[in-house]
């Protein structure tokens, strides 16, 4: 079952993916080059984990799912979709990848049963699962999977996901349509895309006739077909979704019979209806999913985070005070940074350490949390030479204060009381903060650009990212090769940060398909940025997850793709 991101759209302000998928444009190519095992079209078996087994289905199954939507799907074409989490979620029962994300963003098998790697790394063999149906009776074929990807590569890419395919993958072929067999070739060793490929097959024999610029206006978009493990059914428009059970879905037949997924864009609304049974599974606040979980009505119910992050960014070139590592390890160590988020999010925020979301299988659990020693700062602080010889509360050096200013973005009220409470923090240690409130486009920006004069003009920055894609490679975000010069500007390692061992272990960790090694390989990079601190992170959104005493089965309620199981799922009468 294809999977995305589960959470809806930021609504703070912060980089977009489009941003990225724009800079990521002129990342392209820029690879440090890597010199590959010698060709040998032989293929190596990669591991895989068996698919999971569905216990047999419980007597007391059945019934309708009913689900929270925020918004009204924008489409139910899976690859028009973009960043509309509704649409997201009912398009995930009703299509399958090659691949499929499980609760920790890790690939597993879907529509492919298993898949080889060629030993330059360079070509990945996939073997469908046999009698594997459309959900108008048709036959999967591999050439569903080549028309499929060929399409991809001519659609406008609005993910990072289809502009990896697109510029990762040169071709796709049917090895032996007969059997199912299927052939990527890539221009490099690039193991992310694997998660990628994730992105949802298309029954060729009912869109072959419609050109990829068509397709946003095709009848298919209103009522889609395709492998999943539900089916279309009906939809209501501003009102629900709704689809049925595929009786031929390659593990079996759901457990649930129907899930509709019901409109309910208040937050008040939809808590009442999930207290009275109305709705059996919602995403709502985190307060409000706790009240409802803790209302000792037996609902079950967690939250977890958004992929995405904000940060501070520090200017780490030679002229800039934070070139110096020390000063940036005393920032993070005079903060308290469970108060700081809570103070400036009130709770809709989870502190973060890491590049890597919480819920990835790369997450390294072990990274430091250094925070709240202000002896410690000031120890670091002094060790670097600065000192508060006036007496006046801040250090100077070389008869220089320690003046930083903190530019965040104007129209973001919950950045700005961060910057704010960060200021104070760090008065104490003998930080001089001025908070710069500034226009995105027309200030910040500019700031981070190598083609303004003077370039780079910044210490240190408050900013977000959205998640950057399906794979947890921090490749564009702290490579030396992704820091902008003038000839390309849009690269994205604007905090001008270069660590030799980093740069290694990153290209290994996008060019080695052993999910046992890099995972080792994250691991250490995690621990390499939390000591060298180019950014110091501050949060992900946080979005609560409740389900009603009725629903059963293994529910991850801290995941964002909480829905990967669903068809394992049951409801008690």
């Amino acid at each position: 079952m294809h999977q995305n991101s589960r959470h809806p759209p930021r609504t703070r302000t912060s980089y977009t993916v489009l941003l990225y998928i724009v800079t990521l444009l002129l990342v392209a190519g820029c690879d440090m080059p890597f010199n590959p095992a010698p060709n040998n079209s032989t293929p190596t078996a990669t591991p895989l984990p068996p698919t999971p087994t569905r216990p047999p289905r419980p007597q007391a199954g059945g019934g309708t799912l009913t689900v929270r939507l925020q918004s009204e799907p924008t489409s139910l074409n899976p690859w028009l979709t973009g960043r509309d989490a509704s649409a997201q979620n009912v398009t995930g029962m009703l299509f399958n990848g090659l691949t499929r994300l499980d609760n920790h963003q890790q690939p597993q098998p879907d529509l492919a049963e298993r898949w080889e790697v060629s030993q330059d790394g360079t070509s990945i063999t996939f073997y469908l699962r046999p009698g594997i149906k459309w959900h108008d009776g048709q036959p999967l074929t591999a050439e569903d999977v080549v028309w499929s990807y060929n399409t991809l590569a001519r659609i406008p890419a609005d993910t990072p996901s289809l502009l990896h395919i697109q510029d990762t993958v040169t071709s796709v072929e049917a090895v032996d349509p007969v059997t199912g067999t299927v052939r990527f070739t890539l221009k490099r060793r690039y193991s992310p895309i694997m998660a990628d490929l994730s992105m949802p097959v298309l029954p060729q024999h009912i869109l072959s006739g419609t050109s990829p610029d068509k397709l946003a206006s095709s009848a298919f978009n209103a009522a889609p077909v395709g492998t999943g493990p539900f089916i279309y059914q009906a939809r209501q428009a501003g009102q629900s979704v709704t689809l049925k059970a595929n009786p031929n879905y390659y593990t079996g037949r759901p457990n649930i019979d129907h899930v509709a997924f019901l409109v309910a864009p208040d937050e008040k609304v939809a808590e009442e209806a999930v207290a009275n049974g109305t709705l059996m599974l919602a995403q709502l606040s985190p307060a409000g999913a706790e009240k409802l979980v803790t209302a000792g009505k037996g609902a079950r119910g967690g939250a977890y985070n958004e992929t995405g992050y904000d940060f501070v960014a520090f200017n780490l070139r030679d002229t800039h005070v934070f070139s110096d590592t020390r000063l940036r390890k005393a920032w993070a160590l005079a903060l308290d940074k469970p108060g700081l988020v809570f103070g400036a999010t009130g709770g809709l925020g989870d502190p973060v350490w890491s590049d890597v979301p919480k819920s990835s299988w790369a997450y390294n659990a072990n990274v430091p949390q250094p925070g709240g020693n202000l002896d410690a700062a000031r120890s670091l602080l002094s060790e670097a030479g600065w000192a508060d010889k006036n007496g006046d509360g801040v250090v100077e050096k070389n008869n220089k204060p320690l003046d930083v200013a903190l530019y965040v973005r104007s129209d973001d009220p919950t950045r700005r009381k961060a910057a704010q409470l960060m200021s104070e923090q760090l008065a104490k240690v003998g930080f001089r903060v001025k908070v710069q409130a500034a226009d995105f486009a027309s200030s910040l920006l500019a700031r981070l650009s190598p083609n303004t004069n003077p370039p780079f003009d910044f210490d240190v920055m408050m900013l977000g990212w959205n998640r950057l894609g399906l794979d947890p490679d921090p490749f564009a975000l702290f490579h030396s090769s992704q820091i902008p010069t003038q000839a390309s500007p849009g690269l994205l390692n604007f905090t001008g940060f270069s660590a030799p061992e980093y740069d290694s272990l990153v290209i290994e960790g996008r060019s080695t398909y052993d999910y046992t090694r890099r995972k080792e390989i994250y691991d250490r990079t995690q621990e390499i940025i939390a000591d060298q601190v180019p950014y110091y992170f501050l949060w992900a959104q946080k979005f609560g997850l409740v389900s009603n005493a009725r629903l059963k089965g293994d529910i991850d309620f801290s995941s964002p793709n909480y829905l990967w199981n669903v068809d394992r799922w049951w409801i008690e009468p």
